[in-house]
């Protein structure tokens, strides 16, 4: 069906065609809800249902700057980001490094797109496009298949790839050799398409050209593309190489590495000014349409024959470039990592294949590393006389951030460790001596002590990180005002506590260290998603970037000759599992690749979720259980889901933060009154639909539990005395108590009225208070093992238990526990959430 101007298309008002071909009709659309322009994109054609589902579920599963974002998809119809701009085949001449600068771009969107194990299959200039500030957007995903893991159900690629076995799949003169031959193509596939759209970008014409698309095909299979000008600088026509390689073995591994390559490139030869020319593509093979020209560029910068220091294969430059080497090789979670005092011992702590985690050594020389006999343990930080200070026990406080433990000393060269204190976040040893600054949570607050037992600084919030500057007179942190949130600012502290923000505002930081001089600190962070950039800013607050990265990049350590230890992210997605009532197999519900959820319908029908990866403020999104399409209501985090389903309870984190009542369908949504809080763990609506009830604090004091009237909105109304935590569904069904935490004390049920709390019996320590039963007289718990839960029924008032079920994932790498867990009141439907990150340890040479 085609649509005309001022048609309404559910929420979306058509405002013009953008376009049309044999996988969809696509317009430019308003969302009358958020207030945006988007791209809408409808099925003409039923026989290509299942490739444009294909397609919506490829693109829905990813979140990265340079793939387009999808934001809705329904029966027939998918919609995302309006991009702005033109594709490559229709851009102005361009400077080298802006080519090499998009080069870079394209390929950290593969990266992002492989490591949720998704081949693209038809890059082409077509399908990549430059907005007007200068970003590409990778589009078209129509002919995606995701990789099969090794570990996974072989049911989930086939539900996706619709492709049958011997079928030739993609465009003329882009195709990598194992597509021609209709062969299985994994992710190396892409690279050698990539290498294809670098070749005609810098040469001016295609790679392989000729009279008819057999003979292309052919050429592809036998031949080698005629060499590239010889203005083009040796290092890139190596890197054109090595992507076009017949035998994908022998191509780039990873479009991590290629991103790096490219982008260290680019920065090499930032001070060329050569403008490429436009030159006016070849006619198309007949198999195809003819397109429009594309200006290609002829590269015309000489000066730039120093960048061949590039080693194709690791990603490593010159000696004026960084050099990146990876030094560890399981699937897993590296967690910390330091230098030792003699600068060539690397200390790290890991967990690898879903296993406890251990700590371990390894050399900068070696490929190989040896546990050092301390399992379950996590690594702080290593004094000048080979001491180490550890985290034993370590827990995740959520699904990927906080991690702590008990904190424990115990020498290097072996020996056994003695424990020091609890619920230890961070630490670092005062340089030259034995004395530890520590971040660690007391009464609900975390505390940054130096010495220990001496409070220099508490927030509400959370520290990631606490290290000293080379002098011992300040200490750098990562400062997160949100509990397990990681926005937030990089600070330092002198040792009487004052604070200075140095560089703040940031959606994501993680890893602070000082640079050998004491002169900067440098940090990972990113203004947006999770691709985060390593910047060194002065006490001055003067900043300046180091080197980009296509992954979630996490600063370890610097040694004292400049080194630096990274954690790359070798990928990471949030999991929204379903088991409802009389299922025998669960179902995915995940909507991008950060959803976490939120709250779950009395009936389990209904599915209230926070989706984590669209945009500074998040998303609300709501999905039946039966797996049936999202729906994204707005901005916020979702925190409840109303007894009648037509009003979700959310938080906005603006500042101040605003507390939302957003309709499930049409209507307005309202903000309530907040007199400067801060909320702590979200909100619950209560059952008569006219209050809610959360745990918030008033600026430098500790958490109180608050009622809110919503009809009409009225100011919160504080019920209990300070330092209180809410957890899990925490109102009981008559609406008079709810579960809830006093400091460090036990679990207890606080009564609304503000009368003394009631104790439970039989909890057990650590335990997690999922829900209420729907009669009030047991309280659902789990008791976490790694990634194991177990699920029980519990009589509050006898300490009788009751076992409910078991959760646990399949494939537990990367995985650190089953959280959270969402019941229906008689405990028959389950949905739970867990994030898989896996990340590699690198050492980086020549970062300056």
């Amino acid at each position: 069906m085609s649509l005309t101007a001022g048609t309404r298309f559910g929420p979306y008002e058509i405002i013009a065609p953008l376009g049309a071909g044999g996988m969809g009709e696509v317009y430019r659309a308003r969302d009358t809800r958020l207030g945006r322009d988007v791209a809408l994109k409808l099925l003409p054609d039923p026989a290509n249902r299942d490739r444009f589902e294909q397609e919506a579920k490829a693109v829905a599963a990813l979140n990265h700057p340079n793939i387009m974002a999808v934001f809705d998809v329904g029966e027939n119809y998918f919609v995302s980001e309006l991009v702005e701009g033109d594709s490559l085949r229709k851009l102005d001449p361009m400077p080298l490094r802006k080519v090499t600068e998009i080069a870079a771009q394209i390929a950290d969107g593969l990266a992002a797109a492989h490591a949720a194990g998704i081949v693209h299959r038809d890059l082409k200039p077509e399908n990549i496009m430059v907005t007007r500030d200068g970003r590409a957007k990778i589009l078209d995903f129509g002919l995606a298949k995701v990789e099969q893991p090794a570990s996974n159900d072989p049911d989930a690629t086939q539900a996706i790839s619709k492709t049958d076995p011997g079928a030739v799949m993609g465009t003329v003169g882009y195709m990598s050799p194992e597509q021609v031959r209709g062969r299985p193509a994994d992710h190396r596939s892409d690279i050698f398409s990539f290498g294809l759209v670098l070749y005609e970008m810098l040469g001016g014409k295609r790679a392989f050209q000729a009279d008819s698309a057999v003979e292309t095909m052919n050429a592809i299979l036998t031949q080698d593309p005629p060499d590239l000008p010889a203005t083009v600088p040796p290092a890139l026509q190596q890197i054109v190489d090595h992507c076009i390689e017949k035998n994908a073995a022998e191509r780039f591994q990873s479009a991590r590495d290629l991103a790096f390559g490219l982008r260290a490139l680019s920065t090499h030869s930032s001070h060329g000014s050569g403008q490429v020319q436009a030159l006016t593509s070849a006619p198309e093979p007949p198999l195809k349409a003819k397109a429009r020209p594309w200006p290609l560029i002829a590269l015309a910068l000489a000066g730039v024959a120093a960048a061949a220091g590039l080693y194709i294969g690791r990603a490593s430059i010159s000696t004026a470039q960084p050099k990146f080497t990876r030094l560890t090789f399981q699937r897993g979670y590296v967690s910390s990592a330091r230098f030792a005092p003699d600068g060539k011992t690397i200390v790290y702590s890991a967990s690898w294949d879903g296993d406890p985690f251990e700590i371990f050594s390894t050399r900068v020389e070696s490929m190989d590393s040896r546990p050092l006999s301390l399992s379950n343990a996590h690594i702080f930080s290593i004094s000048s006389n080979g001491d180490l200070a550890i985290g034993l026990d370590p827990k995740m406080a959520s699904n990927r951030y906080g991690l702590s433990g008990t904190l424990a000393r115990v020498p290097l060269a072996g020996g056994a460790p003695r424990p020091l204190m609890k619920d230890v976040f961070a630490a670092d040893w005062e340089p030259k001596t034995d004395r530890l600054a520590v971040a660690h949570l007391v009464d609900g607050n975390m505390r940054v002590e130096f010495p220990v037992g001496k409070v220099i600084y508490q927030t509400s919030g959370w520290i990631g990180t606490v290290r000293f500057s080379p002098d011992g007179k300040h200490l750098a942190i990562s400062d997160h005002p949100l509990r397990w949130d990681d926005r937030g600012d990089v600070a330092v502290l002198d040792l009487e506590g004052h604070k200075t923000i140095v560089s703040g505002g940031w959606e994501s930081v993680e890893g602070v260290d000082w640079s050998p001089s004491g002169d900067e600190v440098l940090f990972a962070a990113a203004e947006s998603g999770l691709s985060r950039t390593l910047f060194a800013v002065t006490l001055a607050g003067k900043r300046r970037q180091i080197f980009e990265s296509p992954s979630a990049l996490m600063l370890e350590d610097i040694g004292p000759t400049g080194r630096m230890l990274v954690s790359s992210d070798d990928g990471a997605r949030n999991e929204m599992i379903a088991l409802n009532a009389g299922d025998s197999r669960e179902h995915g519900l995940a909507y991008l690749n950060l959803s976490i959820p939120a709250d779950l319908s009395r009936d389990g029908k209904q599915l209230l979720f926070t989706e984590f990866s669209a945009g500074k403020n998040y998303a609300i999104g709501l999905r039946k259980t039966d797996g049936s399409p999202a729906i994204l209501l707005g901005e916020g985090q979702a925190s409840s889901l109303s007894a009648d389903g037509q009003t979700v309870l959310a938080i906005l984190h603006t500042a101040p933060q605003q507390l939302l009542l957003v309709p499930t369908g049409a209507g307005e949504t309202v903000h309530l009154p907040n007199p400067g809080l801060t909320f702590q763990n979200g909100a619950q609506w209560m059952p008569d639909g006219k209050h809610v009830v959360f745990a918030a604090n008033e600026a430098g004091k500790a958490a109180r539990l608050y009622l809110q009237s919503v009809v009409p909105p009225d100011q919160p109304r504080a019920f209990t005395a300070d330092w209180m935590t809410l957890d899990g569904s925490s109102v009981s069904p008559d609406g008079k108590a709810v579960v809830a935490r006093h400091a460090n004390d036990p679990l207890a049920i606080f009564p609304i009225d503000g009368s003394a709390p009631q104790p439970i019996a039989g909890v057990q320590a650590g335990d997690k208070f999922l829900r209420w039963s729907a009669d009030g007289g047991s309280l659902f718990f789990a008791s976490d093992n790694g990634c194991h839960s177990r699920i029980y029924k519990l009589n509050w008032h006898t300490g009788a238990q009751q076992h409910a079920r078991e959760l646990m994932p399949s494939d537990q790498a990367g995985v650190f526990g089953v959280d959270p867990i969402l019941l229906t009141p008689d405990g028959s439907g389950t949905v739970y959430g867990f994030e898989r990150v896996l990340l590699n340890l690198q050492l980086v040479d020549g970062a300056k």
